[in-house]
């Protein structure tokens, strides 16, 4: 009998920690999501790779530029009062936001096939095509990724894992006149210093790379041609915010405010404050439908 006691309680001793097992196993998919904590400690943590007009830091050290100033704007009346920034090279946004060294990418980034298999975009807020840098006076006559594919002298620089980058690629240029750089002011640097004979960026980044005034000797290519598809229009570039892949509902909520600021004139705000026009604004589209490859 002692026995046959002794054996039942091991036996209910098993019972009792595979139970405790499944338990531990299914408790996570009650843990507080990164929605839950952004809004209950009023607080989200931003990565940027601090340039303007996309994502940076100012002099006084607080979060500025196109996509920091709409995150504020969508976050702050659901009580969400601090924006935290985190500074990471352009190329290791991504990896930091799935690391979760931040809640979110608010940096320029630009929707792709690619990236959305890394990622979960918010929808599109502008719509931009690629510009070209040259030095003053453009002496080789640079005007669309095709010149410099045609020309085996000349070296076309870009930023490691840029839009810019690929889409040279795509339009011809091979890797043996390309050169890629960690971010945005080694790019500008291997023009300043003649190592390449233009580099690209977004149009916006174009436009504040020449009126800074701390960067002499170069100038915006125009007219500049960029990738042309098939269908024979210039391929642009959409950005948004991009967010984890099981932070869906956090990108969902993202999405219903960005709406309403489309419709009540305050993203158009935010635009102009940031140097970008209403031109540039996206049409109201899904980041599905950009992810897809529809678009």
């Amino acid at each position: 009998m002692a026995l046959k006691n002794k054996a039942l309680g091991k036996n209910t001793l098993k019972l009792a920690c595979g139970l405790a097992v499944a338990f531990s196993l299914a408790s996570p998919a009650s843990a507080e999501t990164t929605r839950e904590r952004v809004l209950s400690e009023k607080t989200i943590v931003i990565g940027v790779h601090n340039k303007a007009p996309w994502g940076y830091r100012d002099q006084n050290g607080n979060p500025a530029g196109f996509h920091p100033d709409l995150v504020r704007a969508i976050f702050e009346p659901l009580g969400v009062t601090k924006v935290e920034l985190v500074i990471a090279d352009f190329g290791a946004l991504i990896p930091g936001l799935v690391a979760s060294r931040f809640d979110a990418i608010a940096s320029g980034l630009y929707i792709t096939p690619k990236r959305c298999e890394l990622v979960a975009f918010s929808n599109p807020d502008l719509r931009l095509a690629d510009a070209a840098l040259v030095a003053a006076g453009n002496p080789k006559g640079i005007k669309s990724y095709s010149d410099i594919a045609a020309n085996e002298d000349l070296k076309f620089g870009a930023t490691r894992g840029s839009v810019q980058g690929k889409n040279a690629a795509a339009a011809g240029i091979p890797e043996s006149q390309m050169l890629l750089f960690q971010n945005t002011e080694s790019t500008i640097a291997a023009l300043t210093s003649g190592r390449v004979d233009a580099i690209a960026f977004s149009a916006a980044t174009a436009s504040k790379v020449v009126s800074d005034p701390n960067i002499d000797g170069i100038e915006r290519a125009s007219p500049f041609t960029g990738l042309i598809l098939g269908n024979g229009k210039e391929k642009v570039g959409h950005s948004a915010v991009a967010f984890r892949q099981n932070d869906e509902d956090l990108r969902d909520l993202y999405n219903e405010r960005l709406a309403e600021l489309r419709a009540d004139g305050t993203f158009d705000l935010i635009m102009e404050k940031n140097g970008f026009s209403k031109m540039e604004k996206a049409p109201d589209i899904s980041f599905s439908q950009l992810c897809s490859g529809e678009l």
